[in-house]
């Protein structure tokens, strides 16, 4: 790193998955980036159509727009107000605003391993130490208080909860959260959970964390519920004294997610595309269910079924080829089969004999580029 940045930016790079996507040209055949292969919702767009010129598009408040806010606050199903809520832009702004207002040089973070990889790299440039909690394999990549206990020091301050978690789908059960809670209560600590994918369920439904537990900080956003990644637009929900601080961040870091942008997201928690939104976890359904038959069909590749997100993670241990690793995988598929999948090294070392295969693609994309992977598995 050039002498002239900063500590904080001393080894940090984009994550794995956008670098293997860097990897990629327009041949490939892409089952990795975290996007859904849907337009945003007509019914959002005929009503922005209508409605742009006539309303005030400057500065909003820092937090933003107070009716945005009463909506989320209303829709999250939480015993929350509206000063309890900060739109931000995107989830992945959320998470990067609060670790900052929270986390400090020597403080302890707990991360999920396998996890979404922004949270170590926010973490690191906060000036903290992510510290991996293992979703083991053998339970189901399930969440496990006693794994999480074993990692709590005197330094640690917060702990990061994904489910439905990205990149395994696994959704935790109300037993787990309620003994995660427990464990946070004991220690003092503050729970980010990130619930990005909370309304993306194929059986049964997503409990949060912060029903049982005050100090949570929920995460979430618009881009995978309604397939509006571009728009940029998510919000986070917690106490008043965190909220507060995540606001000032807000404005001297954005000063305000884009007005047009939270007028959407109006419209959005209004239900204007419910009816749209319920048929694209439809759709996700028979894709995943797709994915699943494909995979059926290249019996070396393990899988445990995913309850909710648009990923499959499979184990690709029986057919690792010597002398190579996820990364190397993940790239030789790029090079000799055109289709993108990403390594289970861009989700921490307990991972790192699986590829994350996304379902969000187009089911002839599905099909085909699952059809060159048992091609390129089935070699020697």
């Amino acid at each position: 790193m050039s002498d002239f940045l900063s500590e904080r930016m001393r080894g940090i790079e984009k994550t794995l998955i956008r670098r293997v996507n860097d990897k990629a040209d327009p041949s490939c055949l892409n089952l990795g980036l975290g996007e859904l292969a849907f337009p945003t919702p007509s019914a959002i767009l005929d009503r922005l159509r209508d409605d742009v010129k006539t309303w005030p598009l400057g500065y909003t408040a820092n937090a933003g727009l107070p009716e945005l806010r009463r909506l989320v606050a209303d829709r999250s199903g939480l015993d929350v107000r509206a000063d309890q809520v900060c739109i931000t832009v995107g989830a992945e702004e959320a998470i990067f605003a609060l670790l900052m207002v929270l986390v400090g040089p020597g403080d302890e973070v707990l991360v999920p391993d396998p996890g979404f990889p922004a949270y170590p790299t926010i973490v690191r440039m906060a000036g903290g130490t992510p510290v991996p909690y293992v979703l083991s394999a053998e339970r189901g990549f399930r969440l496990n208080a006693e794994e999480a206990a074993r990692r709590i020091t005197p330094k640690t301050r917060v702990v990061v909860v994904n489910s439905p978690n990205n990149p395994t789908g696994a959704v935790y059960s109300p037993e787990e959260l309620r003994s995660l809670a427990a464990l946070c209560g004991q220690n003092g600590l503050t729970v980010l959970s990130d619930e990005v994918y909370g309304e993306i369920l194929f059986e049964g439904r997503a409990e949060s964390i912060s029903h049982y537990y005050d100090r949570t900080v929920v995460i979430n956003s618009l881009s995978k519920t309604y397939a509006m990644t571009g728009w940029r637009l998510g919000w986070c929900i917690g106490p008043p004294k965190i909220i507060q601080a995540v606001v000032t961040f807000n404005q001297l870091a954005i000063s305000c997610p884009p007005a047009i942008c939270q007028r959407a997201a109006i419209l959005a928690l209004q239900g204007v595309a419910d009816e749209e939104k319920k048929g694209n976890v439809d759709e996700l359904k028979r894709r995943r269910d797709l994915a699943a038959r494909c995979l059926d069909g290249l019996p070396e590749l393990k899988y445990v079924l995913p309850r909710g997100a648009f990923y499959i993670y499979a184990d690709i241990s029986a057919k690792m080829p010597r002398g190579m690793n996820s990364l190397d995988v993940a790239l030789d598929i790029i090079a000799r089969e055109k289709v993108v999948t990403i390594p289970g090294a861009a989700f921490g070392r307990a991972a790192e004999n699986f590829l994350r295969v996304s379902f969000a693609a187009p089911p002839a994309d599905i099909e085909e580029g699952l059809r060159r992977l048992g091609r390129y598995f089935g070699r020697g």
